[in-house]
């Protein structure tokens, strides 16, 4: 059993994020953990883990106090955690040794550690990736090999902070069907999510808020309280599937109605392009025995005040060809135009990869005071960006960004491109990990940003948002576009798409 008492923690120079809270998770319970970013579940879960102490207040896992320096072996031996970012917890130079770690610092005998490894590759679909450095996976493949190799060590805990953030459907699939496995063998689990039909897989639910434990019981009944969930930040504008649930292409277009041959393709759009792409292929580690190819021979053109989403499985070369595009990675073949798009700017997966500084308002200014914005403009430009996002200036400009929730930090990410008043906008996976909240003021924003006649070309796997901002959109399958053309088009015509419909 996992017992919260008076448990309170801060972190340096803040107030506390917990405070007096006060909470009990029975053996075998499937908990999910859902609230507003900001309102402490990512720090309950390393507080669990160990890998925080309390500043008042006692943690305990069987009886065993996490903060108890003299038995963290065992304390880590019985609870695993998979990260909100994967690329935390890489050590190893492949996949297979990635697998291997844990269970080599367990001591489990080669012969087992063999076996394990072997199921965990096809577990988790990555077999092909056996020998692959796990830097040169995607995000979402990063995410399923962490956690596989906190499975494959079979704690008698298991918290999974935001697992399904950056997952293409079948892979979320694929990871909650390996989530209710675990609970049938008879694991602890604690699924931190801001999905609500997650949360409904689970036979308890808590719901957090700056106060600490604003709402506990059955999922069906604590989401049915739809005033108090949405008080808590767990609503989005935008919420077109039914009954809460993952949506799929054929909740927002009828495929009857869709002639394929009337397609407007992305690549037929007029001379006004601000972007174009011609023949661009991309290969990681070319010439050496790990070379993969990301790309293969893309032509596109993006108008200028269009708004394009990328869609596609992990891996399938999204985020590469959006920082072509951003002009941060060179195509190993072919030509990228840019007609009239000066200022470009892009927001990454993972918003730790460009936030530096320390404080929020420090990493906002950098860009702009490096392109000429005068120092007196400085304090209004920062203002200016942190409200865009939904962060209020005078409790966001003096924090240490590293010290911000997973949400919080995509949302000051976006902040710092925002502050560059682009006229492109390149967006990778903007709304994972962010609550209801923060995902309508980003949409909400963005919605501005276009009307005002800015470009965009974002990537996501959340058919909500891409209804709710795409013009077009471009389905990309093992680094070759699949299909592409208007948004509802593409809904009813991509064959990868019209798959996960079933």
């Amino acid at each position: 059993m996992i017992t919260a008492r008076n448990l309170t923690f801060a972190y340096p120079g803040q107030p506390p994020i917990l405070n007096n809270l006060n909470l009990s998770i029975s053996v075998g319970t499937y908990l999910a953990l859902m609230g507003p970013n900001g309102s402490g579940k990512t720090t309950l879960a390393l507080l669990i883990k160990g890998l925080l102490k309390p500043i008042e207040g006692t943690i305990t896992i069987d009886g065993l106090s996490s903060a108890d320096e003299s038995i963290r072996f065992e304390i880590m031996k019985r609870v695993g955690l998979v990260f909100q970012n994967p690329e935390n917890t890489i050590v190893t130079t492949t996949v297979e040794t990635e697998l291997a770690f844990g269970l080599e610092n367990l001591g489990v005998p080669q012969d087992e550690m063999k076996d394990r490894v072997n199921e965990a590759l096809k577990r988790f679909n990555l077999d092909r990736y056996r020998h692959t450095n796990p830097t040169n996976l995607s995000g979402g493949e990063k995410q399923r090999l962490s956690l596989a190799s906190v499975m494959i060590m079979k704690p008698s805990y298991l918290i999974l902070d935001e697992p399904t953030a950056l997952l293409d459907p079948p892979s979320r699939k694929a990871l909650l069907d390996s989530i209710q496995d675990a609970v049938s063998d008879g694991t602890t689990v604690i699924h931190i999510t801001q999905f609500s039909f997650e949360a409904k897989l689970s036979d308890h639910l808590i719901v957090l808020d700056e106060s600490g434990v604003c709402m506990d019981g059955i999922p069906d009944e604590v989401l049915s309280e739809t005033k108090e969930f949405r008080s808590g930040g767990m609503e989005f504008i935008c919420s077109f599937g039914k009954d809460n649930s993952y949506s799929t292409p054929s909740d927002y277009t009828d495929t009857s109605t869709i002639n394929a041959n009337e397609k407007e393709i992305v690549e037929s759009q007029d001379e006004s392009a601000s972007i174009a792409l011609e023949k661009v292929s991309f290969i990681y580690n070319k010439n050496t025995p790990f070379e993969k190819s990301a790309l293969e021979n893309i032509s596109l053109k993006f108008s200028r005040g269009s708004s394009t989403v990328l869609m596609g499985s992990s891996g399938s070369g999204k985020t590469t060809l959006l920082e072509i595009v951003a002009g941060i990675t060179a195509p190993t073949n072919g030509k990228i135009f840019f007609n009239g798009s000066t200022v470009r700017a892009m927001a990454f997966q993972l918003p730790e990869d460009q936030m530096f500084g320390h404080t929020l308002g420090s990493y906002i200014e950098f860009g702009p005071l490096n392109t000429g914005v005068p120092e007196s403009k400085i304090d209004d430009v920062i203002s200016e960006a942190l409200v865009a996002v939904g962060l209020e200036p005078v409790k966001y400009r003096n924090r240490d960004p590293h010290t911000l929730s997973g949400g919080e930090k995509r949302r000051a990410a976006l902040a710092g491109v925002l502050a560059m008043k682009p006229d492109t906008l390149i967006l990778d996976e903007p709304t994972a990990g962010l609550d209801r909240r923060g995902m309508d003021m980003v949409v909400s924003f963005l919605r501005k940003y276009l009307e005002n006649g800015g470009t965009l070309l974002f990537s996501t796997h959340d058919f909500e948002v891409a209804r709710c901002l795409a013009d077009y959109a471009i389905v990309l399958d093992n680094g070759r576009v699949e299909t592409n053309g208007k948004l509802f088009d593409v809904l009813g015509n991509s064959p990868w798409l019209s798959s996960l419909s079933g």
